[in-house]
């Protein structure tokens, strides 16, 4: 009975540490995988040119406990409790589509890197 006790134990233990797992996106591009926190131009070389492009601007704040190095940040101001620094993130959506027989496949990047990775539905 303590043996079945301890293996239900163990059972659900490693089922909660697979919850706490992030899967980490990816794409295939022939042979060679492309994830998150790549540069663009490992996707352009490895992938090819994106079907689509769509490109904007997003203002983000990043937020500091104490005042941030000012070698890094020049202008900040005081936010509540903390300090924030306000910057622009370049956005490009690149979308590669590979036909009916497959699913689209469309690739985040900010400011040059592989950001976030996903898939849709069948291409056309």
């Amino acid at each position: 009975m303590k043996a079945l006790a301890a293996l239900s134990i163990g059972i659900c233990a490693l089922i909660w540490s697979a919850g706490l797992a992030e899967a980490t996106e990816a794409m295939r591009c022939g042979s060679r995988l492309i994830s998150e926190g790549d540069p663009r131009e490992k996707v352009l070389n490895e992938c090819g040119q994106p079907s689509d492009v769509e490109t904007w601007e997003e203002e983000r704040y990043d937020y500091f406990d104490r005042p941030p190095p000012p070698r890094l940040y020049r202008e900040f101001e005081r936010y509540g409790g903390a300090y924030r620094v306000r910057a622009f993130i370049r956005v490009e959506l690149w979308t590669y589509n590979y036909g009916p027989s497959r699913f689209i496949d469309y690739v985040r990047m900010e400011n040059g890197k592989v950001r976030k990775i996903y898939s849709g539905g069948y291409g056309y």
